[in-house]
């Protein structure tokens, strides 16, 4: 079953370049379930629509700008939002980021950056998604446990009216450390720590439960070794049935727990936000590297198996940013996984071979936290320091492809326990996730490369025996105009093979038109569209080409009109905007079934905007998303030739120039392509690169 579109909606006051974005998106792949221009209505859109990500321009027309539309969404509805922006100021970025967006776009922007921005928003959503489960499914865990344990979880104690230990169970002995025979009799002011005794706390809990029947709280409390814990404390005074105070009942729950597994959840949540914020290996396992050995190790190694199952060094991390390059000589010292049918005595590599998680709570000597390592640089151990290790394996979809060591390195911190070991397989189950993802997107990656590679070199081999059967038809045509200059008059003979000729050049002008198209596609999919920004009056390029295309549309019965400015001065490429006139117009003659065809020009807002209108067979509203993409066609190639690259290209090109162009059409009444082209494109715009 082929899953659904994800859908999405727009909010955008531009109509023409929500168009775009609208017509882009469903180019991409993406459901365009509506598009507002107002905060107001996308209020409304987004509650009855319920789309699964949002696309919201900061600024907006209206009482209601980007920013608070977005924050009246939130307390409606649970969806993705990414703002689109051309304003990157500190206070708009600051009042945007309280609304809890999940990424930004700033204009002008490709399809490769929403893509990517929309992914990863995407996969943040459904990542938090995930951990909200989880995070429900264990709290259903912990009540049960606590049903069933109740007695062993909470210090359930008897006062006298005095004050003194009367009961004592099984959950206060686990939590305080007392015995019943050590306790009974005692005050329970020991409970507290010697401060809170000096200030009369524990008299005052007791004067609060008379008065009031009943106190609680939280604060730190103290068990029979000295050590300290949070706890919750209820005490309830309790009174026999003539309302003579019997004496107190003291509830207690140790909440140490719950506040260390609390800090690791955010812990958890702020490595995958960093592991999700990139696509690059590298940076992807650094950053997740870094948050380890700040938070909770002292450094840290993270190792993947290569395409022979080798283990290498992928990201090494110490907390002594002095000491992160030692950490990485280290990690290219790991030794190759033992031979096949051999498993490792313990360590890394052991771990990697069984799958199974290892840890070694304490280490006295650099060399034995080196062999669990699988690297002989003893010295660089001793260096690092190395007290505690753990090493779990990172896995996924079945496959163990790699290991995550961490390390604590000075006796001054405790060492690892098994509730460290379980974090430290959640955190593992996140990396594993994060190296799938960066491995799928450079594969990806490689076939896009490959797939351009290829087009680039076909058309290449294409086009070298082209260009000299070009001319050789050119001189054959010229002999032949020779001999009718010579003899006056061709025989029928030279006549019809005049005619084959005409036919044999105008198919060889066509073909090598459909090698340049894929040499363009090549050129611009690898990012080396060159643009030759110069002085232009676009009017007079507009007039040049239309009357360029006049012969050509008479012929097909088309008459074209133009309606232009006298001129428009720019900074444009003059070979790029030609090409973008030629393929509408080329478009609008083969599709126009012999109609008029209208060229409008003027200038708008500094922009030179030019529209080629026919009234030929139209285009299906359902096509109009994906008529730029490459190879895109909305009519039968068994009826109308072409690659389907015409206007892919000619978007591309008025995008080179930080310009737009867009569709209206109706099947059956024609259709109307409009290119906006700002008379400036900014500095960056790409010029002067190499072309292939």
């Amino acid at each position: 079953m082929t899953a659904q579109p994800r859908r999405i909606l727009i909010v955008e006051d531009q109509r023409l370049i929500a168009a775009d974005l609208a017509s882009t998106l469903e180019k991409l792949g993406y459901a365009v379930v509506g598009s507002v221009a107002r905060g107001e209505e996308a209020v409304r859109a987004a509650v009855d629509l319920a789309p699964d990500l949002i696309l919201m321009d900061i600024r907006l027309r209206g009482e209601m700008d980007g920013i608070q539309a977005a924050a009246a969404i939130r307390k409606r509805l649970d969806a993705p939002l990414v703002f689109l922006t051309a304003y990157v100021d500190e206070d708009t970025i600051a009042r945007a980021r309280e609304t809890s967006p999940s990424g930004y776009l700033v204009k002008p922007f490709n399809e490769r950056e929403l893509r990517a921005t929309i992914e990863m928003a995407l996969s943040k959503y459904e990542t938090d998604q995930l951990l909200v489960e989880e995070r429900a499914s264990r709290r259903a865990a912990e009540e049960f446990r606590l049903l069933v344990d109740c007695v062993q979880d909470y210090s359930i104690v008897m006062l006298d009216p005095l004050g003194r230990v009367a009961s004592w169970n099984k959950g206060a002995r686990r939590i305080k450390g007392y015995s019943a025979e050590e306790i009974l009799g005692k005050p329970f002011s020991v409970f507290y720590p010697q401060d809170q005794i000096d200030a009369g706390v524990p008299q005052a809990v007791l004067a609060a439960a008379v008065r009031d029947d009943r106190t609680d709280g939280e604060g730190w409390r103290v068990r029979k070794d000295g050590s300290t814990y949070w706890a919750s404390v209820v005490v309830t005074a309790i009174h026999d049935d003539a309302g003579r105070l019997h004496g107190f009942g003291e509830v207690t729950r140790d909440l140490t727990e719950r506040t260390r597994v609390e800090a690791r959840r955010r812990l958890l949540d702020r490595i995958t936000v960093a592991m999700a914020g990139s696509l690059e290996m590298a940076t992807t396992l650094q950053q997740g590297a870094r948050i380890l050995v700040d938070e909770v190790a002292d450094w840290c190694l993270v190792d993947l198996a290569d395409d022979e199952g080798r283990l290498e060094q992928a990201a090494a991390a110490h907390a002594d940013r002095d000491k992160d390059a030692r950490a990485h000589e280290l990690a290219r010292a790991l030794a190759p996984p033992a031979a096949a049918g051999v498993t490792p005595d313990h360590g890394a590599l052991r771990v990697f071979v069984t799958g199974r998680a290892e840890l070694h709570a304490s280490i006295s000597d650099p060399a034995e936290c080196a062999r669990l390592l699988a690297t002989e640089r003893v010295e660089v151990i001793r260096e690092l320091g190395a007290c505690s290790v753990m090493c779990v394996p990172l896995r996924f979809r079945g496959k163990v492809v790699g290991v995550l060591s961490l390390v604590r390195g000075t006796p001054e911190k405790p060492p690892y326990g098994e509730a460290d070991l379980v974090f430290a397989e959640e955190v593992a189950q996140r990396v594993a996730i994060a190296v799938d993802n960066a491995r799928l997107y450079d594969r990806a990656q490689a076939a896009i490369q490959a797939r351009d590679e290829f087009l680039q070199i076909a058309a290449h081999e294409l086009k070298t025996p082209l260009t000299p059967l070009q001319l050789q038809l050119e001189m054959l045509a010229r002999s032949l105009e020779v001999a009718d200059a010579q003899q006056g008059q061709l025989s029928s003979r030279l006549m019809k093979a005049t005619e084959k000729l005409a036919v044999a050049a105008r198919q060889t002008t066509r073909l090598t038109r459909l090698v340049e198209n894929l040499l363009d596609v090549s050129r611009i999919t690898a990012g080396r569209v060159a643009l030759d920004l110069e002085p232009l009056d676009v009017g007079e390029l507009v007039r040049d080409v239309v009357e360029r295309f006049r012969g050509q549309a008479r012929s097909a019965g088309s008459e074209i009109s133009l309606h232009a400015e006298a001129s428009f001065e720019g900074r444009w490429d003059r070979l790029r905007v030609e090409q973008i006139l030629s393929c509408l117009l080329s478009n609008a003659i083969k599709y126009g079934r012999g109609a008029p065809i209208e060229v409008d020009f003027r200038e708008r807002n500094g922009s030179a905007v030019i529209s080629v209108s026919d009234r030929g067979i139209g285009i299906d509203p359902a096509s109009l998303g994906r008529i730029f993409g490459r190879f895109e066609r909305a009519v039968s190639s068994r009826h109308f030739g072409g690659l389907g690259l015409g206007l892919f290209i000619a978007r591309q090109l008025a995008e080179a120039h930080h310009g737009t162009i867009v569709a209206e059409s109706q099947l059956g009444t024609g259709s109307k392509f409009t290119v906006v082209l700002p008379a400036a494109p900014p500095p960056d715009a790409p010029r002067d690169a190499a072309a292939p």
